[in-house]
Protein backbone atom coordinates (compact mmCIF):
# COMPACT_ATOMS: atom_id res chain seq x y z
CA UNK A 1 0.00 0.00 0.00
CA UNK A 2 2.77 2.89 0.66
CA UNK A 3 3.38 2.56 -3.21
CA UNK A 4 0.08 4.03 -3.80
CA UNK A 5 0.56 6.86 -0.87
CA UNK A 6 3.73 7.61 -2.97
CA UNK A 7 1.63 8.56 -6.28
CA UNK A 8 -0.93 10.35 -4.46
CA UNK A 9 1.82 12.50 -2.76
CA UNK A 10 3.39 13.43 -6.11
CA UNK A 11 -0.57 14.12 -7.63
CA UNK A 12 -0.90 16.40 -4.39
CA UNK A 13 2.49 18.04 -4.62
CA UNK A 14 2.08 18.37 -8.72
CA UNK A 15 -1.33 20.14 -8.35
CA UNK A 16 -0.59 22.41 -5.16
CA UNK A 17 2.39 23.56 -7.74
CA UNK A 18 -0.07 23.88 -10.32
CA UNK A 19 -3.02 25.70 -8.37
CA UNK A 20 -0.24 27.94 -6.92
CA UNK A 21 1.04 28.98 -10.07
CA UNK A 22 -2.57 29.60 -11.57
CA UNK A 23 -3.38 31.88 -8.37
CA UNK A 24 0.20 33.59 -8.53
CA UNK A 25 0.39 34.72 -12.59
CA UNK A 26 -3.48 34.54 -13.10
CA UNK A 27 -2.58 32.48 -16.39
CA UNK A 28 -3.76 28.41 -17.07
CA UNK A 29 -1.66 26.69 -19.12
CA UNK A 30 -3.19 26.05 -22.39
CA UNK A 31 -5.45 29.19 -21.88
CA UNK A 32 -8.84 27.45 -22.62
CA UNK A 33 -10.18 30.16 -19.73
CA UNK A 34 -10.14 33.54 -19.71
CA UNK A 35 -11.86 35.13 -17.61
CA UNK A 36 -10.38 36.64 -14.15
CA UNK A 37 -13.08 34.97 -11.70
CA UNK A 38 -13.21 31.55 -13.66
CA UNK A 39 -9.24 31.39 -13.42
CA UNK A 40 -9.14 31.71 -9.91
CA UNK A 41 -12.13 29.29 -9.68
CA UNK A 42 -10.05 27.05 -11.50
CA UNK A 43 -6.96 27.77 -9.71
CA UNK A 44 -8.48 27.15 -6.25
CA UNK A 45 -9.89 24.26 -7.37
CA UNK A 46 -6.78 22.96 -7.93
CA UNK A 47 -5.65 23.67 -4.87
CA UNK A 48 -8.17 21.86 -2.90
CA UNK A 49 -8.14 18.67 -4.82
CA UNK A 50 -3.95 18.59 -3.68
CA UNK A 51 -5.33 18.54 -0.39
CA UNK A 52 -7.69 15.81 -0.93
CA UNK A 53 -4.73 13.64 -1.80
CA UNK A 54 -2.07 15.12 0.20
CA UNK A 55 -4.60 14.52 3.58
CA UNK A 56 -4.82 11.20 2.86
CA UNK A 57 -1.48 10.87 2.62
CA UNK A 58 -1.08 12.75 5.99
CA UNK A 59 -3.51 10.07 7.67
CA UNK A 60 -2.17 7.09 6.13
CA UNK A 61 1.56 8.37 7.48
CA UNK A 62 0.21 9.22 10.94
CA UNK A 63 -0.80 5.92 11.56
CA UNK A 64 2.20 4.27 10.32
CA UNK A 65 4.21 6.66 12.19
CA UNK A 66 1.92 5.74 15.75
CA UNK A 67 1.39 9.56 15.75
CA UNK A 68 -2.25 9.14 15.87
CA UNK A 69 -5.12 6.56 16.06
CA UNK A 70 -6.88 4.84 13.29
CA UNK A 71 -9.82 7.04 14.45
CA UNK A 72 -7.70 10.19 13.21
CA UNK A 73 -7.18 8.87 10.00
CA UNK A 74 -10.80 8.09 9.46
CA UNK A 75 -11.31 11.93 10.44
CA UNK A 76 -8.70 13.09 8.06
CA UNK A 77 -10.23 10.47 4.98
CA UNK A 78 -13.83 12.49 5.59
CA UNK A 79 -12.44 15.74 5.60
CA UNK A 80 -10.28 14.78 2.44
CA UNK A 81 -14.08 13.82 0.65
CA UNK A 82 -14.92 16.98 1.68
CA UNK A 83 -12.70 18.96 0.17
CA UNK A 84 -12.65 16.62 -2.85
CA UNK A 85 -16.51 17.89 -3.17
CA UNK A 86 -16.27 21.46 -2.52
CA UNK A 87 -13.23 21.64 -5.23
CA UNK A 88 -15.91 19.19 -7.82
CA UNK A 89 -18.07 22.53 -7.34
CA UNK A 90 -15.58 24.99 -8.11
CA UNK A 91 -14.65 23.29 -10.93
CA UNK A 92 -18.30 23.16 -12.49
CA UNK A 93 -20.52 24.97 -10.36
CA UNK A 94 -23.66 25.33 -12.91
CA UNK A 95 -23.89 21.50 -13.85
CA UNK A 96 -23.55 21.15 -9.84
CA UNK A 97 -26.29 23.09 -9.01
CA UNK A 98 -28.93 22.19 -11.62
CA UNK A 99 -28.40 19.12 -11.74
CA UNK A 100 -30.97 18.65 -8.85
CA UNK A 101 -33.61 20.20 -10.53
CA UNK A 102 -37.18 19.78 -8.60
CA UNK A 103 -39.92 18.72 -10.76
CA UNK A 104 -43.16 20.90 -11.41
CA UNK A 105 -45.98 19.94 -9.21
CA UNK A 106 -47.94 19.25 -11.92
CA UNK A 107 -45.51 16.24 -12.85
CA UNK A 108 -44.53 17.42 -16.05
CA UNK A 109 -40.89 16.98 -17.10
CA UNK A 110 -38.56 19.83 -17.98
CA UNK A 111 -37.84 19.60 -22.05
CA UNK A 112 -35.62 22.70 -22.08
CA UNK A 113 -32.51 20.25 -21.48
Amino acid sequence: MGGIYVVSAAMGLGLLCVGCYILATGKIPGDRVTGPAQVRRLGVAYVLLSGFFLTQVVGYLGVRLDLWSPRVRSLLILAAFALAAIAAVKINPLRSLTTFRRRPADGSTDHRR
